[in-house]
């Protein structure tokens, strides 16, 4: 998060299907949503200084593909949110046209959308006891779930994935880092919007805020040691270009675990560490206007892909920290196809 990248490490470290149904015929072909779940266990086995309690949970999400892919395998996508969200926003049905899983599996994509462990229809650990090690790890966890057919597609056979893809949005995008810079076994990353050392006064501002309530227990209106981020301004937040129609259909905003919160400023300086050890393709993919990470923050991210054979770089015009969200959420979709492509045949 940019100069001021200090203050949030100190404020970190001072406080962590069915495939029975009818598939869904789109104009780019049959296409399937399935739900997926993944038993995980909330372990930290990264060198993130955060503690998890180890206990077991169901990670909850959706499988969107082209049939054929359903059935075979091939390549898959493991796509991550960042805070407040959960797995809608890959999937934001708000408005026509907005899905980015649905648009990508239209394309012959494969992609995964889960609630991360404390969001939406996922287990919600304790608020304490899910941080962002642990997170990497269960991303890990369903990495290798993905490869070896290890997870429940209701009543359906559950395929292998020869490669898989992991990407996420913002925090997600850490989390993706993490998991790929510690355990080796993803075929690329994508990171949509987050940037180690490049974040903005209003970033700094709304950890701090968050941080403080998160010390208090939590917000009163949500589970206990939960709390939103950026609660008081979200539109600055979310949006820039986006049309008043997705304004007004972007759900309510979730409760983010407080462990994760508080972690991230011990999560960050691992990540900005362990950068270097990702030796697969990166995507990375900005908005121009974004409120938290703003230029030059692409360039300076994935600069530091250093390991790295192949750093393709996405710019999105007027976009701000959610993408998908705003005017030109089109490029966004066209960008991680032809990067998918290039890598998946």
């Amino acid at each position: 998060m940019r100069r001021h990248i200090a203050a949030i490490a100190a404020l970190g470290a001072a406080v962590a299907a069915t495939i029975s149904v009818a598939p869904v015929a789109l104009a780019g072909g049959q296409v399937v949503e399935v739900p997926i779940s993944f038993t995980v266990q909330n372990t930290n086995t990264t060198t993130v200084p955060c503690a998890s309690d180890g206990r077991e949970y169901t990670v909850r999400g959706t499988l969107v593909a082209p049939r054929d892919a359903v059935e075979s395998g091939g390549s898959v996508s493991l796509l991550l949110h960042a805070v407040t969200f959960d797995q809608d926003y890959w999937q934001f049905d708000g408005v026509e046209g907005y899905n980015v899983a649905r648009r990508l599996a239209e394309e012959g994509h494969a992609i995964v959308a889960v609630d991360r462990l404390g969001y939406g229809e996922s287990d919600h650990p304790s608020g304490l006891d899910t941080c962002f090690g642990s997170e990497a790890d269960v991303a890990h966890q369903m990495v290798q779930a993905l490869r070896t057919g290890d997870y429940e597609l209701d009543d359906a056979d559950e395929p292998s994935f020869d490669h898989v893809y992991l990407g996420g949005s913002s925090v997600g995008g850490m989390i993706a880092n993490l998991a790929a810079s510690h355990y080796g076994d993803v075929d690329g990353v994508l990171n949509f919007s987050w940037g180690d050392f490049a974040a903005s006064p209003y970033a700094v501002k709304e950890v701090a805020d968050v941080s403080r309530r998160c010390l208090h227990g939590g917000d009163r209106d949500a589970e206990p040691y939960y709390a939103v981020f950026a609660k008081d301004s979200l539109t600055t937040f979310y949006f820039n270009s986006a049309e008043q129609a997705v304004r007004d259909a972007v759900p309510t905003p979730n409760a983010d675990p407080c462990g994760q919160v508080l972690s991230l400023g011990p999560a960050l300086t691992v990540d900005s560490l362990m950068l270097a050890r990702i030796d697969v393709p990166v995507l990375v993919q900005f908005g121009d206007a974004d409120a938290i990470f703003p230029p030059p923050a692409a360039d300076l991210q994935a600069a530091r892909y250093i390991g790295s054979p192949e750093v393709t770089t996405s710019i999105i015009k007027d976009a701000s920290h959610y993408p998908v969200l705003e005017a030109n959420h089109d490029k966004v979709v066209a960008d991680v196809d032809a990067w998918l492509d290039a890598r998946t045949g």
